[in-house]
């Protein structure tokens, strides 16, 4: 897993707390300089990143980046990784009402995924 993305949460409430849009920031430098398909091809971490989470707030957050990976690959396909992963995924957000409700309903429409 990207050793990035790991840090971002690595003593994440006083990163938070020091600085309002630490996610969005931190967010922004693993994202700023991806092309189309290195932004697909990062999928996969986000994905992995999102099973290991077991906060409401930071899935809530990782879902947004990943809608936001989505953007800057300019399609949405859904990665193999995401669709082999799609129903373990679902059930893992599922437990997480703030995440499930919002991020996850809004990956869903972007993506167009019916279920």
């Amino acid at each position: 897993m990207d050793k990035k993305l790991i840090g971002i949460y690595d003593n994440w409430q006083d990163k938070l707390d020091a600085e309002e849009w630490y996610f969005s920031n931190a967010f922004e430098l693993i994202s700023k300089d991806m092309s189309s398909e290195s932004a697909f091809n990062y999928i996969p971490e986000v994905i992995d990143m999102l099973l290991k989470l077991d906060e409401d707030y930071l899935i809530w957050e990782t879902l947004y980046f990943l809608i936001e990976i989505y953007s800057i690959a300019e399609t949405t396909q859904i990665h193999p990784i995401l669709e082999k992963n799609w129903s373990v995924l679902r059930e893992h957000i599922q437990k997480y009402e703030d995440s499930y409700s919002t991020p996850y309903q809004e990956l869903k429409r972007f993506l167009r995924v019916k279920n």
